[in-house]
């Protein structure tokens, strides 16, 4: 099953009670790619950096409004952590997916920010203007995209990630077999070049180590 950080992480740690257990009920076997997220603004917004958007939101508290994927997924997450960083105040509206969010903002309704991977392709067309992402490294793309800002530990990192796992209990040597050719898969050119494409990039690993650490990640409590 290919699974990702809301059902395995996040999910245990949102919702009371879940038919499954996602530290007991399946086998890691690699973790397939890692996005960070973007923070975003409609061109209209007069801001051209992290430290303005922080300035305008503060100025502007009412009127400081952020569509999310949904209620207590990654991006709704990471648009909390970076409030507590900054003492920004914004009111989130929760939508059925990221896309129609991500449409919303490019249409200016709400003119503000967006926190997740799928702004990629507005960014790229110039429908939305993107001010930092939530990497710990600096990525490719965007490149006017700064890391984000930290007040409290060394790196501001929040992102999304994608994993295979198995059913509990899968033999090792059948798990070390997946892993191996995923791996071999999942490094070709043409995958990286696929998923680069989708503003997410491939973080293999083997199944007795954990993704790349994040606020969401630690909160959520969760091993991969």
């Amino acid at each position: 099953m290919l699974g990702d950080i809301g059902a395995l992480s996040i999910a245990p740690s949102v919702y009371p009670t879940l038919p499954f257990d996602p530290a007991k009920d399946f086998s890691p076997v690699i973790m397939v790619s890692y996005s960070p997220h973007i923070l975003a603004v409609h061109p209209s917004v007069p801001v051209s950096n992290v430290q303005e958007l922080i300035a305008y939101a503060k100025a502007r508290p009412a009127s400081s409004i952020s569509p999310v994927s949904g209620t207590g997924g990654a991006p709704h997450l990471a648009g909390i952590e970076f409030q507590q960083r900054t003492g920004v105040q914004w009111t989130y509206i929760p939508y059925k997916g990221g896309s129609q969010a991500v449409l919303d903002v490019v249409a200016g309704r709400p003119t503000y920010c967006s926190t997740a991977c799928s702004p990629l392709w507005q960014v790229k067309n110039g429908k939305l203007k993107a001010l930092g992402v939530s990497s710990a490294r600096r990525v490719p793309r965007p490149p006017t995209c700064r890391r984000l800002p930290n007040r409290d530990s060394p790196g501001f990192e929040t992102g999304s990630w994608q994993g295979v796992v198995a059913a509990a209990g899968t033999p090792r040597d059948i798990v070390a077999k997946l892993n191996a050719e995923l791996t071999r898969i999942l490094n070709t050119q043409d995958m990286k070049d696929k998923l680069a494409a989708q503003g997410t990039e491939v973080r293999t690993d083997t199944p007795n180590r954990s993704p790349p650490s994040s606020a969401t990640k630690r909160r959520a409590g969760r091993r991969w």
